[in-house]
């Protein structure tokens, strides 16, 4: 039985624009793509290390949502396509995780981060374009109203049992 992978909770429709170049180190490194309500941090290749550059844009994500009415904040990890796509979704969920716990350590409620891992199941980019697939290994910050008790991790689609 061929299983595929889903995930639960919807990524916008529309292309977010492509984050800015920043040389750091003298290496270029994407700058963290930045609305009032949401942030994307970047990794490099198989990484979960969150960058120093990236610790300002989590803190002032963490403040924007502790200053405000509550809810949630939603953090959604992407990878890029690889040859076993668990090992993408266990990425991104290491990923999120990473960024979870600095959100935590600026003073988010570990109950108020609703923790999401894609995998390379929705990805952030066209995975055509060779030349951005970078831009899939990111996990997203968003400030939601949904209930910290909705579950939105992805999730396997199985087919039902026959009877």
């Amino acid at each position: 039985m061929q299983e595929k992978l889903r995930s639960t909770v919807d990524t916008p429709a529309a292309a977010p624009p492509a984050p800015r170049l920043k040389v750091v180190g003298g290496t270029a490194a994407p700058a963290a793509a930045q609305e009032p309500d949401s942030a994307r941090i970047y990794f490099d290749g198989d990484s979960t290390r969150v960058e120093q550059q990236y610790h300002d844009v989590i803190r002032r994500q963490a403040e924007r949502f502790n200053a405000g009415p509550g809810g949630t904040l939603i953090v959604s990890g992407h990878a890029n396509p690889v040859d076993e796509p668990e090992a993408a979704v266990q990425l991104s969920m290491h990923r999120t995780q990473a960024v979870a716990a600095l959100l935590e350590q600026f003073g988010v409620q570990s109950h108020r981060i609703v923790r999401v891992s894609h995998g390379s199941n929705a990805p952030v980019v066209d995975l055509s374009d060779e030349s951005s697939r970078w831009a899939n290994r990111c996990v997203e910050i968003r400030h939601g109203g949904l209930s910290p008790r909705q579950p939105v991790w992805s999730q396997r689609l199985r087919k039902p049992a026959k009877r």
